[in-house]
């Protein structure tokens, strides 16, 4: 590889990167137009949780609904850790793995529901950067336990 395409390759891989801390942000801060704008027009985010059929969202308006729906909680805190990518031209698939933090006060305190999360995703190159393409969300297991909210 010469030169000039290492150094493609490092900045896109930066951006995907980003692109994935972005969707973090976005969703803890509730930006819907954030969120949204991440994914391309048509892109499809799908939930799953063990052997039930995932739940889709596909296009805007229906991904729209994910940060709104985070709004029930209290607060959330996406916090993303390895990610990696597999870069082909205008095209990439990659992975990252990521602990959510949902909080919620009830009768006895706040509690927190932490998913561990492995995402699936396919990028494309837009005009306007890097978009998710898909993104598979897989919940590979949940705990809850009671926190003491500042």
């Amino acid at each position: 590889m010469g030169t000039e395409v290492l150094a493609q390759d490092h900045a896109d891989r930066q951006v995907l990167r980003a692109l994935v801390d972005a969707y973090a942000a976005a969703a803890d801060t509730r930006d819907v137009e954030r969120f949204v704008s991440l994914f391309l027009p048509d892109a499809t985010l799908s939930a799953h949780r063990g052997e039930d059929e995932p739940a889709v969202y596909t296009g805007a308006a229906r991904l729209a609904e994910i940060p709104e729906r985070l709004g029930r909680y209290r607060h959330t805190l996406h916090v993303v850790g390895h990610h990696w990518c597999d870069i082909d031209g205008d095209g990439a698939i990659g992975e990252a793995g990521c602990r959510a933090h949902h909080v919620s006060d009830g009768d006895d305190g706040a509690t927190d529901l932490v998913l561990t999360i492995r995402y699936h995703d396919a990028y494309a190159r837009t005009p306007d950067g890097w978009r998710f393409a898909r993104r598979e969300v897989h919940i590979l297991w949940t705990s809850e336990h009671p926190v003491a909210v500042m």
